[in-house]
């Protein structure tokens, strides 16, 4: 195809450009730009007998434990560095493959199907992220399973608020325990700290002298819960 008189002019008078000045490029100073240019690498942990090879990116973004283990000095043998192999992974103790399976589904993929999660997957995800410092883990399982407190049994619900300090769970499971007109059950007074046990028993006693009445439940509840707590402390006294 030829050419039109103006593009062979524009051709003719364009200057000459040798390779080595198109390759060269202006020396500008490259910045790694936070927070999205990752220092990651991977570590390996073991959970019973299972090693996992994840990044320690997600660990130590949401988690001060993981942060915290992670910036440990090595100890003993310095060519040997814990975390970096099957070999030499780092133990994780007193957790359930289980459990941090649910963690590192989570973590992974949670923004794309965390909705298939269970109540049950929630209460896992409950004991791991307070156990290794999840909050923002933790305070998504507590809201889940929050929307669903009707499911529980009374002392069920004592129990998990107790062991994973929910304080939020106490006083619905309270008036449900109190207001309710079945009898404690020794399997569920087992399920809960002993002077809860008593508290409650006391909080009904006076809840069914008044014959039921629904407004008198919170503050019996109320001034029990100020009793037991009172007695604690000075158990504690006692203690020291």
């Amino acid at each position: 195809m030829s050419t039109t008189p103006v593009v062979s002019s524009l051709i003719a008078s364009a200057p000459e450009v040798s390779s080595s000045e198109v390759l060269r490029l202006p020396q500008v100073e490259i910045l790694r730009k936070r927070p999205f240019h990752f220092e990651d690498s991977q570590v390996v942990l073991q959970v019973e007998r299972n090693t996992y090879k994840v990044h320690r990116y997600f660990l130590v973004r949401e988690s001060p434990f993981f942060r915290d283990l992670f910036s440990l000095p090595q100890s003993g043998d310095t060519t040997v560095v814990e975390g970096s192999d099957d070999e030499h992974p780092i133990f994780l103790p007193d957790t359930a493959v289980s459990e941090f399976e649910s963690l590192l589904r989570f973590l992974y993929f949670g923004m794309h199907d965390d909705n298939n999660l269970t109540l049950k997957d929630w209460i896992t995800m409950l004991s791991i992220s307070t156990r290794f410092i999840f909050d923002k883990v933790r305070e998504r399982a507590i809201k889940e399973i929050t929307t669903h407190l009707d499911q529980f049994n009374p002392f069920e619900l004592i129990g998990l608020a107790t062991k994973y300090d929910v304080q939020q769970w106490l006083k619905p499971a309270y008036e449900k325990a109190v207001t309710r007109t079945d009898l404690i059950s020794h399997a569920e007074a087992l399920k809960v700290p002993s002077p809860i046990v008593v508290m409650l028993m006391r909080s009904r006693e006076q809840y069914w002298k008044n014959r039921g009445h629904p407004s008198t439940a919170t503050p019996i509840i109320d001034s029990e819960v100020i009793l037991m707590d009172l007695a604690s402390r000075e158990s504690q006294m006692v203690g020291i």
